[in-house]
């Protein structure tokens, strides 16, 4: 694998996430979420290279460790203080500083590709996901909030605050839009709860999600649901 120079900040949003503490608050959250058990859906036991992009603090890169324990893992993300924290807290893993505008890994690097909680916090998503394919020789895994969650209602109106960071809402029309035809892809719809907006803790959110979540029709959390997970493989 050949890496070349990472690429340039080049928007606010990025520049957002690389000089902020946003991610601090991500210390809180413990390493077994919803989120993660969707992302694991992509990754298969026998992957031998696997990227995670934005890394974060390295929750993923260690459940993948679970996963795929033969796998080679690296991680991407733009801010130092959760690169160090990823080197600390994910061991073994392979974590550099850089932009998931320009990635410095060759086409094709990855057996799978992962993107999780963080597409919606990206300025280009376009750009974004098609450097997350470039990179990819089978798979790609994204998560997407959408804008017809309830957390999006209760912030409209009033009831739950707004902050300053970053962030775009897609349905999944919009996100079917943006995905490129190299890949075939399959959308997941997620629950319908929203954590934030009921103020539920992690554990119940999880048990909620998996006692009531299975039962809900797709077509129903696809429109209505507050995440959509994005799988593509390569044709």
């Amino acid at each position: 694998m050949e890496a070349g120079a990472p690429g340039a900040v080049t928007d606010a949003a990025e520049r957002f996430f690389r000089d902020g503490d946003y991610w601090r608050s991500w210390s809180a959250v413990p390493d077994l979420t919803v989120d993660i058990d969707y992302a694991l859906r992509a990754v298969r036991p026998d992957d031998r290279s696997v990227l995670d992009v934005p890394c974060g603090r390295g929750r993923l890169l260690k459940a993948v460790a679970r996963r795929a324990p033969g796998a080679t893992r690296y991680g991407l993300d733009v801010n130092r203080d959760m690169v160090e924290r990823s080197r600390r807290e994910a061991p073994g893993a392979r974590v550099e500083i850089g932009s998931v505008y320009a990635m410095p890994f060759r086409a094709k690097s990855f057996d799978v590709v992962l993107c999780n909680e963080s597409f919606m916090h990206f300025d280009d998503p376009r750009r974004a996901l098609s450097e997350l394919c470039r990179v990819s020789r089978e798979r790609v895994y994204v998560s997407v909030t959408t804008r017809r969650q309830l957390n999006t209602l209760l912030r409209h109106i009033g009831l739950l605050a707004t902050g300053d960071v970053p962030h775009w809402t897609y349905n999944v029309e919009e996100i079917k839009a943006l995905l490129p035809e190299a890949f075939r892809w399959s959308i997941t719809g997620g629950i319908l709860i929203g954590q934030k907006a009921l103020r539920l803790s992690h554990a119940t959110h999880r048990r909620l999600h998996r006692s009531l979540g299975r039962f809900v029709p797709q077509p129903i959390l696809k429109t209505f649901g507050q995440s959509l997970f994005v799988y593509g493989f390569r044709i």
